[in-house]
Formats: C-alpha cells, sequence, structure tokens
C-alpha cells in the first residue's frame, strides 16, 4: 500500500474515533448563525398579523424595571416596540399604553419578547418585537377597536 493511502485511511479511522466520542457516533452539527434581517417582505409573508405602523407611548415593566418607550407598529398579535436597550428574547412584560385620542382610556396586556434588533446594526431600528400572551376581556375589546381604527386609517390612506 503506498503512502498516501495509508495517510488517508490513517486521517479517515482518526475521523471516525473522533465522531464515535462525541455524540456516540453521531455527526456533530455546527450551530447556523440565523439571519433576522429580513427585508419588508419577507417579514410579511412570515407574520400572523397584518402590521399597523403606529406612534403610541407605552409603559413596560419586567425584572430589570420599569420602561417608557414608543410603539412603531401593532397587530392583533403583538407590536415592536423601539428601544436604545432591547430586552433578550423570552423576557416576560407587563404592557400599558393609551388609546389614541382617547387618553383617558389604557390597554394593559402581558406579553413576552420573541426577539430584538440590537442598537449596534445601523440599519435596522432597535427594539424588541412582543407576542400578547394575555389580555383580559375589557382590554380586548379595546384592543381590537384600536386595530380596527388603525385598518381603516390605512385604508384611507391607500383609498
Amino acid at each position: 500500500m503506498s503512502e498516501e493511502k495509508s495517510a488517508r485511511k490513517s486521517k479517515k479511522r482518526a475521523k471516525e474515533k473522533k465522531e464515535a466520542r462525541t455524540n456516540n457516533g453521531a455527526k456533530s452539527k455546527k450551530r447556523e448563525k440565523k439571519n433576522y434581517n429580513y427585508s419588508d417582505r419577507d417579514m410579511e409573508e412570515r407574520r400572523k398579523s397584518k402590521r399597523y405602523p403606529t406612534e403610541i407611548e407605552v409603559r413596560y415593566s419586567s425584572e430589570q424595571g420599569l420602561a417608557v418607550e414608543w410603539i412603531t407598529n401593532i397587530s392583533k398579535g403583538g407590536m415592536f416596540i423601539k428601544s436604545e436597550n432591547p430586552l433578550p428574547p423570552g423576557t416576560p412584560l407587563k404592557i400599558t399604553f393609551s388609546v389614541p385620542g382617547r387618553e383617558d382610556l389604557s390597554i394593559e396586556v402581558e406579553g413576552v419578547v420573541k426577539w430584538r434588533a440590537e442598537p449596534s446594526d445601523p440599519s435596522i431600528i432597535p427594539g424588541i418585537g412582543v407576542e400578547i400572551t394575555k389580555i383580559d376581556d375589557r382590554n380586548r375589546k379595546l384592543f381590537e377597536e384600536l386595530i380596527e381604527s388603525l385598518t381603516k386609517k390605512q385604508n384611507q390612506r391607500t383609498a
């Protein structure tokens, strides 16, 4: 057997031994880095509910404390909150904001941070994507009225 063939077989055996030591013979999978910088079209296709652009002051509390920020878009299932200090995914939140045009009425919901956009990326707005996880009947009614009014407003702009 030639030296070259022998060297290849030796490398193959070493690789097989290494695989056998890790994961009981299963090949280890490299973690793929996920790219969360989707185009607007990609995001529209991924979303469960239509987003409506808005500017609503929001107060939310988490284990890290209280924050006052701005909701920049909202949907039936969640919202994006602009923040220079985005919380990590999985963080539970208690969220309160006033109904636009009816500041005497507040909507209170609970949610969880699903993803965050870091301020270190200048191509995107920093903040957190929040999924609503809990809302009572009174707040649901107000929330649905808000979404309906934003839908009408958007339809008037496009008409």
